[in-house]
């Protein structure tokens, strides 16, 4: 979770928070493999003044509110290599699935209107994932992840575009595709995971 209050000279401060959370369950199969389910949430809100010149003289809006929030699901798979009875290395693919929601504001190039860009956006990707385990009990572990890579992905986007001044809309709809074959790595995340049947 996170707040923030950001004041560029004298102009009007801006004030932000949000949060993002992961939560994965899942059972091994046998000693070395496991699968599960993650579930995932992410939120952010803004406060904002824009000033716009219609007619030469400055008109301020202020706007507030949540302008991106995002669910998603996933299946995983993971497949271990234990060192000793505490700790280990895991990796595997993933499948996830998300709705996301984003709203910006802001003003024209000639500073005459306020712009509003909304955003409906569907994705699902497959990814791989790697990392570290460190066992505190049977069922609560504490990981650390090490790289991972989303080599595909695809993404259905619904997008309106509102002059919030004169009233003008336009709708459009998006589709994207990336084939990515590339890791990032280090990518360094921790979290606990708690296993059912173990």
């Amino acid at each position: 979770m996170n707040f923030y209050n950001a004041k560029v000279q004298s102009g009007t401060p801006t004030n932000g928070y949000g949060y993002q959370f992961d939560i994965l369950l899942g059972t091994f199969k046998t000693e070395t493999k496991a699968t599960g389910w993650k579930l995932s949430s992410t939120l952010s809100g803004v406060k904002n003044v824009y000033t716009i010149y219609p007619n030469g003289v400055g008109k301020d809006f202020a706007k507030s509110g949540i302008n991106h929030l995002e669910f998603g699901v996933g299946r995983f798979w993971q497949f271990y290599k234990h060192f000793n009875a505490k700790t280990g290395i895991f990796a595997g693919p993933d499948v996830n699935l998300s709705y996301q929601r984003g709203e910006t504001y802001s003003t024209s190039s000639n500073v005459l209107s306020l712009l509003r860009d909304r955003t409906d956006k569907i994705s699902l990707s497959a990814g791989l994932s790697a990392g570290l385990y460190y066992q505190f009990s049977a069922k609560w572990w504490l990981t650390a992840s090490l790289a991972f890579s989303t080599p595909v992905s695809i993404d259905y986007s619904f997008v309106t575009n509102d002059n919030i001044t004169s009233g003008d809309q336009h709708k459009n709809q998006q589709l994207h595709y990336r084939f990515s074959p590339e890791f990032s790595f280090p990518s360094v995340g921790f979290g606990l995971r708690y296993f059912f049947n173990r």
